[in-house]
């Protein structure tokens, strides 16, 4: 664990890299979903720190949109090497957002300029938008070779489902109680005997029966209600590796936790 803090600090300390972001690519999609997931990944490289991102807009601003159009629309590895020259970064994110039946597909790669080849790829497919910047901070990971995220916290999920079962199994004693004990009273007045306990207890048992039968249905909607609410707070397995290659200003650093 010590090894993985200093290796990180280290890095962390040194200059960062130079990341150009460049436009997601739309193939079959409305161009203002690709522009909104474009915006998303600037963000989450961004918060991630270890890059100093230059986002779309930065790009266009510093080269002019005709100057971009003629870098980018020459599918050259030269024209690749010469924008990520202009711009100062060595490495360059180019995306597409792909439209396959009712699916999204994300596609992303990032390429190392001063090596002319590929460092990472990661592909992504979800019904929407929305569910694709969901899962960015995995696949911006993989496709800028660095550390994953740290998993989602599963304490407060874990709570609610334990609570909610209890209180549901609680719920479901006390009313199972109120509903046998009301079947007893009734099977007992049935009885031709003739002989009956004072009005006053089974006017007690009546009123301990409904407080039985309230309480328990009460706990057990209640139990359901968290129970619910445990399994959609759930977090989603997102798996992956520890240790992760972190490209630098100089190269790539391996890093990540051992136990």
């Amino acid at each position: 664990m010590w090894l993985s803090v200093v290796l990180l600090s280290t890095v962390l300390a040194a200059d960062k890299p130079k990341l150009a972001v460049l436009d997601v690519q739309a193939i079959g999609v409305e161009p203002e979903k690709a522009a909104a997931l474009g915006e998303a990944i600037t963000q989450q490289l961004s918060k991630r720190g270890f890059f100093e991102v230059i986002s779309s807009s930065d790009i266009r601003t510093l080269l002019g949109v005709e100057r971009q159009k003629q870098l980018l629309g020459c599918g050259d590895s030269s024209c690749t090497a010469e924008l990520s020259g202009a711009l100062g970064a060595r490495f360059v994110l180019q995306s597409s957002l792909t439209k396959l039946g009712d699916s999204l597909q994300l596609s992303l790669q990032m390429l190392d300029s001063g090596k002319a080849q590929t460092v990472a790829r990661s592909v992504r497919l979800a019904r929407d938008v929305k569910q694709l910047a969901d899962v960015l901070p995995w696949a911006l990971a993989e496709a800028t070779a660095t550390p994953l995220p740290p998993a989602p916290s599963k304490v407060v999920p874990w709570l609610l489902i334990g609570v909610g079962a209890a209180t549901v199994a609680g719920g479901g004693i006390i009313a199972v109680d109120g509903f046998s004990r009301q079947r007893a009273l009734k099977e007992e007045l049935d009885e031709t005997s003739g002989f009956f306990k004072p009005r006053s207890v089974y006017e007690k048992e009546l009123e301990a029966i409904a407080i039985n039968k309230t309480s328990g249905l009460t706990l057990l909607a209640g139990g359901a209600v968290l129970l619910g609410l445990g399994i959609f707070l759930f977090p989603k397995e997102t798996g992956g590796s520890a240790v992760a290659l972190l490209p630098t200003g100089n190269g790539v650093v391996l890093v990540g936790g051992w136990p």
